[in-house]
């Protein structure tokens, strides 16, 4: 298959040779969920961690067909988070197969991203996503049983702690032992625990007629400030940029969101040196934009 160089090696980083392997079985694998799902007129878009396709079912309905090696680490969580959502505020999981890797899903129309609006309307993009946010489920999502399979914001942060228990960090400053400290603060006083989308942000929030709708959960559970987390080093072509908009981001979405503002830059912080961390598995040099926004929101 024509897949782009960038997708092979951002694949093979994180997946090493299980990775090359689902790479070369992508045409069958495909081929597979085209006729166990009924698909048709499957036009391959821009992919990022998986492999993703426009397609119709035998009734016409426009969905989306994503792929990604079985066993990638947000599959499941995924599945689980976006049937819990069951179309408020994000796309409707139309089918999964969450242990082979295969789900299907609702196709927002036009499909227009959010990051289309920033940098020009950034507080316009700020009101967007705080809308998107207080459509998605809630507290009481989480009795469902489907939520066991949502992992713990507790336990993405204890990336840090394994990476300064690593070899020799090229991070400056010991950002990353003061973003641990952090997160283990934020988590002692969080309140109760809600659904996270887990990677909400422009790119992942499309328009849907007349309204704008979420995609792409990684499906967590935890405190609900850390929700605005992601959106505030992005869009990422935006570069170092980006961290000239993370305070006034911070300001407008606590008070669109009711959230406290010291606990959204707070965890802003946090993921954005949680972010430097991985992309430390595709490139030896830190990523220099999500260190610009960690500066700026730093306690």
């Amino acid at each position: 298959m024509d897949l782009p160089a960038t997708f092979r090696a951002r694949l093979t980083a994180v997946h090493g040779e299980d990775g090359k392997a689902w790479l070369d079985a992508l045409p069958a694998t495909i081929d597979r969920w085209r006729a166990r799902w009924d698909l048709h007129a499957l036009r391959s878009l821009p992919p990022s961690y998986g492999w993703v396709a426009a397609a119709e079912r035998r009734d016409g309905t426009p969905c989306v067909l994503k792929l990604v090696p079985p066993g990638a680490e947000t599959i499941e969580s995924e599945a689980a988070w976006l049937a819990l959502a069951d179309g408020r505020g994000a796309a409707r999981l139309l089918a999964s197969a969450p242990d082979a890797g295969a789900l299907l899903l609702e196709r927002l129309q036009p499909g227009t991203p959010l990051a289309a609006l920033v940098p020009d309307r950034d507080e316009e993009a700020c009101a967007i996503l705080a809308a998107v946010i207080s459509a998605l489920p809630g507290p009481a999502a989480l009795e469902d049983p489907r939520a066991a399979a949502l992992p713990t914001l507790a336990a993405r942060t204890t990336e840090l702690a394994d990476h300064l228990a690593g070899a020799a960090d090229p991070l400056p400053g010991g950002v990353v032992a003061l973003a641990d400290r952090v997160a283990r603060e934020l988590l002692a006083t969080a309140g109760p625990d809600v659904p996270l989308h887990g990677d909400l942000h422009h790119d992942n929030v499309l328009r849907d007629g007349g309204a704008w709708r979420a995609i792409d959960p990684h499906g967590l559970r935890g405190d609900p400030a850390y929700e605005i987390a992601p959106l505030l080093y992005n869009p990422l072509p935006l570069g170092p940029a980006v961290a000239t908009l993370a305070a006034g981001r911070c300001r407008r979405l606590a008070a669109l969101t009711g959230l406290p503002e010291d606990r959204l830059r707070a965890w802003g912080f946090v993921q954005a040196v949680l972010s430097a961390v991985w992309s430390l598995d595709e490139d030896p040099e830190p990523d220099a934009h999500v260190l610009a926004v960690a500066e700026v929101l730093a306690p």
